[in-house]
């Protein structure tokens, strides 16, 4: 767990990842569920996916199974924070 900070406005958002034994397809899958939230509102402006995306990239480059903010699977969360 750790908190960012907007260096404009000091908004704090809430980061986590989670390794859970089983999670994936066996049990030496290296699966961990990434998680970013705004403590204020839902809109972050993509803030939050580009963080996501960015952190599962390096997880999965070192062999861990990191899914992403997907636009196909996350539509409403691009709608709503100006996503292509």
């Amino acid at each position: 767990y750790v908190q960012f900070e907007s260096l404009k406005n000091g908004y704090i958002d809430d980061f986590e990842i989670a390794y859970i034994q089983g999670l994936g397809e066996d049990d030496a899958d290296r699966t961990v569920q990434v998680r970013s939230s705004s403590r204020v509102g839902y809109l972050d402006f993509g803030v939050n996916a580009k963080r996501i995306n960015y952190i599962a990239k390096t997880l999965k480059a070192q062999g861990w199974n990191a899914p992403g903010v997907d636009p196909a699977t996350h539509v409403d969360y691009v709608l709503q924070n100006g996503g292509n």
